[in-house]
């Protein structure tokens, strides 16, 4: 059997794209055994078939639909053959050594049902990766910050563990270790999400089931971070409209009860004072990109707000799950 199914899930981006599949094309198989599958997000997008043909070592899945990166990692996984799988951003540089070191550490311990480890761009600078999971204390960077809930208190360690091992609420979807058995056993990515908190959702059941998740501080990856979200505005504009999208989602489905409410109004009245007066100022300021991008973002938000109200459903109008729902007549 392969070691490891190596799964990116791609939208565009190409320039990173190849740099991704050009440090994985000099894996030599001396180390580990791997097979890398592709999956393009874009269907339609005639510029994937170069990415195709200059890379004929590698699995190339095309989507008929783009159903956000819950979904793109799902299809992908359904392909894969490796007795582990590495979910990875398509803006990754990999190393056979570091690939290596990251499946032994997820091998040798039966109860890290998540494995990852530090992320560094180019230039050296370490991204945040992990972080709480989302509560009152911990729904915005105002409320860490005042509740001392931030990123640091989640390196946390444990004497039976070597130093170089923490243990999070939750990593980032960018570079997920997890058995092939693991990722069925939780019914991989959870495609209500279309894009963003899949990976936390996707930790929190890890934890629910008694795993857990597992950040090596000593192995490193580089990866430089927009590669398919930041392409132009309109992407810009809808991606950074999803995480507010995907804030509700999480909380619809993880809490109940008063807190339910209590999440929920607070993150819509919060989302519509923060994203309020920027979204003035990118009226007054239209020439500004950065400052408009907000104005659009906020008529998003706005309309995704009407949308949850009308049709009684958190849910995106983009994800699969909310699609399968028009279908049946149900929502959630």
């Amino acid at each position: 059997m392969i070691d490891l199914s190596i799964i990116i899930v791609s939208y565009k981006g190409y320039e990173r794209l190849q740099q991704c599949l050009g440090s994985l094309s000099k894996l030599t198989g001396t180390l580990l055994t791997t097979e890398v599958i592709v999956v393009n997000n874009c269907p339609g997008d005639i510029l994937f078939n170069s990415v195709e043909n200059q890379y004929k070592e590698f699995r190339f899945i095309k989507n008929k639909v783009n159903g956000g990166y819950a979904n793109g990692c799902n299809l992908g996984a359904s392909y894969a053959n490796g007795s582990f799988i590495l979910i990875l951003n398509p803006d990754t540089v990999i190393t056979e050594k570091s690939l290596y070191d990251l499946l032994s550490v997820a091998k040798s311990n039966a109860s890290f049902i998540i494995t990852t480890c530090k992320q560094e761009t180019e230039n050296g600078k370490q991204s945040i990766a992990w972080g709480p999971f989302p509560g009152l204390n911990s729904l915005t960077g105002f409320m860490r910050a005042l509740c001392r809930t931030g990123y640091k208190s989640q390196i946390r360690f444990r004497e039976e563990f070597p130093a170089n091992i923490f243990f999070p609420d939750w990593i980032s979807g960018s570079v997920v270790m997890i058995s092939a058995e693991n990722y069925k056993r939780l019914g991989g990515f959870d495609e209500d999400f279309w894009m963003y908190f899949e990976d936390v959702d996707l930790c929190r059941r890890a934890r629910n089931i008694g795993g857990d998740i597992a950040f090596c501080n000593d192995i490193s990856i580089e990866h430089n971070h927009g590669g398919s979200s930041r392409i132009n505005m309109k992407t810009a504009s809808v991606t950074k409209t999803e995480v507010v999208i995907s804030r509700h989602i999480y909380i619809n489905k993880h809490k109940d009860g008063i807190e339910h409410f209590i999440l929920q109004a607070f993150l819509v009245i919060n989302t519509l004072t923060s994203f309020g007066f920027t979204a003035l100022a990118g009226i007054i300021f239209f020439f500004i990109p950065r400052l408009f991008l907000r104005t659009v973002v906020y008529g998003r938000i706005m309309e995704y707000y009407l949308f949850a109200f009308i049709r009684g459903t958190w849910l995106s109008p983009r994800s699969v799950n909310y699609l399968k729902t028009t279908l049946t007549g149900s929502v959630k």
